[in-house]
């Protein structure tokens, strides 16, 4: 009988019980890791870890990008998408040239968007509380 990773079966459950906007949280938190574990990875000549937290970055970028409703989020949806997109120029030039330092202003925009989308969660759920409280 094989043992299940613990670490696996708590990501499948926060994955399956988060909400959307908790969803593009852990998305960012999740990229910014893989982003900054790739460029170590760079620097150490460890290809497999550069590979693999490369290929996880890229991915949930392009599940971002996928999520995004042009004819509901308008202008900033668009502009979300140039980005993402840039981002994900950027990690391919990284990757194929085995420079760390290109991964940097990724990581830091990912960062600032993962913060403004951590806040808004935490605002959402404070709203969904009061709004429970006083019914």
């Amino acid at each position: 009988m094989a043992q299940l990773n613990p670490y696996a079966q708590y990501n499948n459950v926060t994955f399956e019980t988060a909400s959307p906007v908790g969803l593009v949280v852990t998305s960012y938190e999740n990229a910014v890791r893989g982003l900054k574990e790739a460029q170590r990875a760079i620097r150490d000549k460890d290809y497999a870890s550069r590979t693999r937290n490369i290929d996880l970055a890229f991915g949930l970028i392009s599940e971002l990008r996928k999520s995004l409703n042009p004819e509901k989020g308008g202008e900033v949806a668009d502009k979300l998408n140039a980005l993402y997109e840039f981002f994900q120029r950027e990690i391919v030039t990284a990757n194929a040239t085995n420079d760390a330092d290109r991964l940097k202003p990724v990581i830091d925009m990912m960062s600032d968007l993962h913060q403004a989308w951590d806040e808004a969660s935490r605002k959402l759920r404070q709203e969904d509380a009061a709004a429970s409280f006083s019914a």
